[in-house]
C-alpha cells in the first residue's frame, strides 16, 4: 500500500524520463538505440499532451490520456495527480472519478478507490457505470460458505469423489485436521496433538491423506520457527508416518492425479547460514511412500505451491508452481523431463500465487493481488483467458478445484476470520442494483476503518 507525495514540474519530467531509461542499457553501460528512441517518443507524447492541456484546460480527454500514459509507465502517483487536477475542474466527471478509483485500487489504496467508486454510484451516471464498478464488490459466480465458525478454517481440499472436504482449523488453539462429509454435513476431527498439522490433501483412492506437521521439531521456539515435515496418514487405521525426516522445512504436499507421487516444497537445497525466513525454496517430487525425493527446481528463488498436471510422473509431464524468479510472484510451468520453465502470468509488481489444476488439465485457478487485494482467478493452462472470479474487500486465498472442475473451494476472511467458501462455476451471480453496490461499498469502507483502528 504505497502512499507518498510527489513533485510536479520540469524537474519531475526529467527524472521521469531518466527513470524510464534506467533498465534499458546495452552491454557497454550506455543507452541502447531502441531505448533512446522510446525516450524521445515518450518525451514527445508528454510534451504534446501538456501543451494540449494548457491550451484546452477544460478538455478532460487530454488529462485522461496523460494519466493513462503515466500509469502505463509505472508512475501511478503522477497519474493520480493528473486526475486530481482534472477533478478540480470538473468534480462530477464520472469517467475521471472511475479511472481515479481504478488506478487507486490497482496501487493498493482501497480507501481512496472505494470513495471514488461511491462518488460515481451517487452521481447521475450510476447506472451507466454499474457493470464496471459492481464487479469490484460482487463475485462473478455464486459463492456460499461451507465451513464457518468463530475459529479459522483454511487450506481445504476435496476427496476424489467430491463427497468430502479435508481442512485445517485452529478451534483448539493450534492447527488440527478435520474432514467434512458433504452428504451428511458431519465433521470429524482426525488429528489432535500439540503440534500443528496443515496443508492436507486426499489420496485419489481416499484411503490416505498427506499433510505437514511440526510433531518432530521438539525445540522450544515459536510456531513460526518450527520445522515442518511431510506426513502420511492411513484414514482406516489412523497410523501415521513421517515421509521426509529432513532437517529443513518441508511443506505444501499434494498428490498426483494417479496417487503414485507427491509434490512438495522444501528449503533443503539452500545450505547458506542465513535466517530461515531468508532461505530459498524449491519444488520436490517423491513416490507416495516417501522414496526417491527428487529436486525439480534448484535455484536461488522462492518456488512454491506445486501441482502436477494429469498424467505426470517423476520422469515426465508438467508441474505448475509459483515463484518470485521474476521479482514478484508469478505462475510458472516446468517440463519435468527437459526442466524447461515457462512463465504463465506476467503482471509486474503484483503477486500471482497458489495454482491448482483441474482434473481435465485444461484450467488453472490461483489467487492474485493484481486488483488491489487478493482475489480468486481462473485461466487456461497456457496462461490465456485470465478471469477474476471473486470480488470482495476481504482476502480470498488458496483455491482448489472440485473433482468435476465445476466448483472452487477457497478460504477467506469475509466475516472477520478465515472460513471455507465454495464458488460454483456453473452459476453466474445475479446483477445487483446501484443501492446494493453502494451498501457494499459502505461495508468495505467500514471494514477498512476497523482494520486501521
Amino acid at each position: 500500500m504505497i502512499r507518498i507525495n510527489f513533485l510536479l514540474g520540469v524537474l519531475f519530467l526529467t527524472a521521469f524520463l531518466i527513470s524510464c531509461t534506467g533498465s534499458k542499457k546495452d552491454v557497454a553501460g550506455g543507452l541502447s538505440t531502441t531505448a533512446v528512441e522510446e525516450d524521445i517518443q515518450l518525451r514527445a507524447k508528454i510534451k504534446d499532451l501538456q501543451e494540449k492541456i494548457k491550451k484546452n484546460p477544460n478538455t478532460m480527454d487530454y488529462r485522461e490520456e496523460l494519466a493513462d500514459l503515466y500509469f502505463e509507465n509505472g508512475h501511478t502517483l503522477e497519474a493520480m495527480k493528473t486526475l486530481e487536477e482534472a477533478l478540480k475542474i470538473d468534480p462530477h466527471n464520472a469517467e475521471v472519478q472511475y479511472k481515479y478509483g481504478d488506478f487507486a485500487l490497482k496501487s493498493g489504496d482501497k480507501r481512496r478507490a472505494f470513495i471514488a467508486f461511491k462518488a460515481v454510484m451517487l452521481g447521475p451516471d450510476a447506472n451507466a457505470y454499474l457493470d464496471r464498478i459492481s464487479p469490484y464488490f460482487v463475485d462473478a459466480f455464486n459463492v456460499t460458505p461451507v465451513v464457518q465458525s468463530e475459529a479459522n478454517e483454511a487450506f481445504g481440499a476435496f476427496s476424489a469423489d467430491g463427497n468430502q472436504i479435508i481442512y485445517q482449523s485452529d478451534q483448539n488453539g493450534n492447527w488440527d485436521l478435520f474432514i467434512l462429509d458433504l452428504t451428511t454435513n458431519e465433521v470429524k476431527q482426525i488429528t489432535n496433538s500439540s503440534a500443528h498439522e496443515e496443508n492436507p490433501s486426499f489420496s485419489p483412492d481416499g484411503v490416505h491423506i498427506v499433510y505437514t506437521s511440526t510433531e518432530d521439531d521438539h525445540r522450544d521456539v515459536d510456531f513460526s520457527q518450527k520445522l515442518r515435515d511431510i506426513y502420511v496418514m492411513d484414514l482406516i487405521t489412523g497410523e501415521t508416518e513421517n515421509l521426509t525426516k529432513n532437517g529443513s522445512d518441508d511443506w505444501h504436499p499434494k498428490y498426483s492425479f494417479s496417487g503414485d507421487f507427491i509434490v512438495f516444497v522444501s528449503q533443503r537445497n539452500d545450505l547458506r547460514e542465513v535466517p530461515f525466513y531468508e532461505m530459498y525454496s524449491d519444488i520436490f517430487i517423491m513416490q507416495n511412500n516417501g522414496r526417491f525425493q527428487l529436486s525439480l527446481t534448484r535455484d536461488e528463488f522462492n518456488d512454491g505451491s506445486p501441482a502436477l498436471m494429469p498424467g505426470s510422473t517423476d520422469e515426465e509431464g508438467t508441474v505448475i508452481f509459483d515463484s518470485d524468479r521474476s521479482g514478484s510472484f508469478a505462475i510458472y510451468k516446468m517440463d519435468i523431463r527437459t526442466k524447461e520453465i515457462t512463465q504463465l502470468t506476467h503482471n509486474p509488481d503484483v503477486n500471482d500465487v497458489s495454482p491448482d489444476v483441474s482434473s481435465s488439465g485444461d484450467k488453472i485457478t490461483f489467487f492474485s493481488d493484481r486488483d488491489g487485494n487478493y482475489e480468486i482467478y481462473l485461466m487456461n493452462n497456457d496462461g490465456s483467458a485470465q478471469q477474476r472470479l471473486t470480488s470482495n474487500p476481504a482476502e480470498d486465498l488458496n483455491p482448489v478445484f472440485s473433482p468435476d472442475g465445476n466448483k472452487i473451494l477457497f478460504h477467506s476472511d469475509r466475516e472477520g476470520n478465515f472460513d471455507l467458501y465454495l464458488l460454483d462455476l456453473t452459476q453466474s451471480a445475479e446483477q445487483i442494483s446501484v443501492s446494493e453496490v453502494l451498501s457494499r461499498i459502505d461495508q468495505a469502507l467500514q471494514k477498512i476503518e476497523e482494520e486501521e483502528e
